[in-house]
């Protein structure tokens, strides 16, 4: 049967800035191999779809591997930090809260 009372637990206190880190990792790792996706698809996909339609054929880009795979590292980019910016303003309203 465990004690009534039992001696109070501390919990180590985070590192500062580890969680930035950590996801600046992650997003790094996302870019790097969307742009090499992007490569092999541009070095496959060149001979059956030499032109890639995007938003509704307002952008058309050459099916290239240099094109496939500028195209996946700024769409990544442009997702990963509007969704780090969200991250970033919800623990900024979290800690005025406090």
């Amino acid at each position: 049967m465990p004690p009534e009372s039992e001696p109070a637990v501390e919990t180590p206190a985070g590192r500062e800035g580890l969680g930035r880190s950590i996801l600046l990792a992650v997003g790094v790792g996302v870019v790097a191999i969307s742009g090499l996706l992007g490569f092999f698809i541009g070095s496959n996909g060149a001979e059956a779809v030499p032109e890639a339609n995007l938003l509704g054929g307002l952008l058309v880009l050459p099916t290239t591997p240099l094109s496939m795979t500028l195209y996946g590292v700024v769409l990544s980019t442009v997702v990963l930090a509007a969704l780090f910016g969200l991250v970033e303003l919800a623990s900024r309203m979290e800690d005025e809260r406090r």
